[in-house]
């Protein structure tokens, strides 16, 4: 844990960082709050009697808007070569129109429609991030932004997830209409849509932004065919961790809050806890997170988080009680993402200057196209009551992914520092 005077450095820091990393960070506060109250309550709403989903379809939508976002990934960073960081993230922004349709229209195709296009349109905009970050800061500094960045989304995904968890039955209980896990679906549907909003309102901050103009843009041509990439070993080898990682995460992340649902009958305020108190923890990590990465080094440091999260996968499904596998999740949660900042200061400084929005491209799409296949099958486990299996191959492949990562990085973090030293 960070003292009282690293918070006060954290603070120092994040005063000396750039206008336009401030507003970034302003638009992600607004996008933390509204993801987590969708994160939290929306598959319980396609769950709710009067909606009535089952829990196979729930992850087939998941697997259309992961598809999505990994095959349109590599195009998606190709276009922010192009048309610069400012312009990719609002674009990314709009796809939370496509959340309307969800909330409105339950017909079947239409929602599996509308996570295609969610998918395909935020897309852009998270490929943009990390390098639009790694642009507004200096060497020094970088760490520290991306944990900010991280951090202020996690924090407001613990107020959202607190109120997606109790906003549905106050609403209705307060309009005298039914609640629980079979209540009326206005609340939720009105939840959902105050988190539409917040999302929406992230533009704002996102259109003040000035941009720098860059004169090492590439050609179209070249750059859909990859061609003269410098650093294609060295993006190989983190795509092959990346993507065993999100073959892993497919099998439960995206399912957390209907395995407690299905498993322990958790109610939506219970899940609502264990999300927001999974995120505080994951808040606390990744503020330290710098600090971590200062005595052990970025390697290190990520390949002992990913380690010690990995018998807190298995203790979570093996847990007898619900109090058990909540503290098991959250502390899963906290360890194996607190170095997440860390991997992607460490993504973009690997790889030169102007291949960095295609190297982030096209690690969500490794990331992205495996967690979907393996959604989709844990969708019909679970539906079927099995809840070990899914866990049993999530920490298998960490496991793999960690070591090699490791293995191929060890001796990264003098070139690192090298590299951007040269590009300066």
């Amino acid at each position: 844990m960070p003292t009282f005077h690293g918070v006060q450095q954290y603070f120092r820091n994040l005063s000396m960082l750039s206008r336009n990393a401030k507003l970034y960070l302003v638009a992600t506060v607004l996008q933390g709050l509204g993801f987590g109250i969708w994160g939290v309550i929306f598959n319980l709403y396609l769950k709710i009697g009067e909606v009535g989903f089952q829990a196979d379809f729930i992850a087939y939508m998941f697997t259309v808007g992961a598809i999505a976002t990994g095959f349109v990934a590599l195009p998606a960073g190709l276009v922010c070569e192009r048309i610069g960081s400012k312009k990719a993230l609002l674009i990314g922004l709009t796809a939370n129109l496509a959340n309307i349709v969800q909330i409105v229209i339950l017909q079947p195709p239409l929602l599996l429609f509308a996570s295609l296009v969610s998918g395909l349109i935020g897309t852009v905009g998270w490929v943009a991030s990390a390098p639009f970050m790694t642009e507004n800061s200096k060497l020094e500094e970088r760490t520290y932004l991306f944990s900010f960045s991280w951090a202020a989304m996690i924090i407001m995904g613990v107020v959202g997830s607190y109120l997606g968890g109790a906003m549905p039955d106050s609403i209705n209980a307060f309009l005298g209409l039914s609640i629980g896990e079979n209540g009326s679906a206005f609340g939720y549907r009105t939840t959902l849509g105050i988190s539409t909003i917040l999302t929406l309102v992230a533009i704002i901050p996102i259109l003040l932004i000035r941009e720098k103009k860059t004169q090492h843009k590439q050609r179209l041509s070249d750059l859909l065919i990859l061609r003269n990439i410098r650093s294609g070993r060295t993006i190989l080898k983190f795509i092959i961790p990346v993507g065993l990682i999100g073959f892993g995460a497919g099998f439960i992340v995206p399912l957390f809050n209907l395995f407690f649902s299905l498993k322990f009958s958790a109610t939506n305020e219970q899940i609502g806890i264990m999300f927001a108190l999974s995120n505080v923890t994951l808040g606390l990590g990744t503020f330290a997170a710098p600090i971590l990465s200062k005595k052990l080094g970025k390697i290190r440091s990520i390949v002992l988080c990913e380690y010690f999260s990995m018998p807190f996968i298995m203790l979570t499904t093996l847990a007898p009680n619900l109090s058990l596998a909540a503290s098991a999740f959250i502390t899963r949660n906290a360890l194996m993402n607190m170095a997440g900042p860390i991997s992607s200061a460490l993504q973009m400084e690997l790889v030169t200057e102007t291949e960095r929005a295609t190297t982030s491209g096209l690690l969500v799409m490794a990331d992205n196209i495996p967690r979907a296949v393996t959604a989709s099958f844990s969708g019909q486990m679970m539906t079927g009551s099995d809840f070990y299996t899914p866990f049993l191959f999530t920490a298998a492949t960490y496991f793999v992914a960690s070591t090699l990562f490791y293995l191929f990085f060890r001796k990264a973090e003098t070139k690192a520092i090298r590299t951007f030293l040269n590009d300066s």
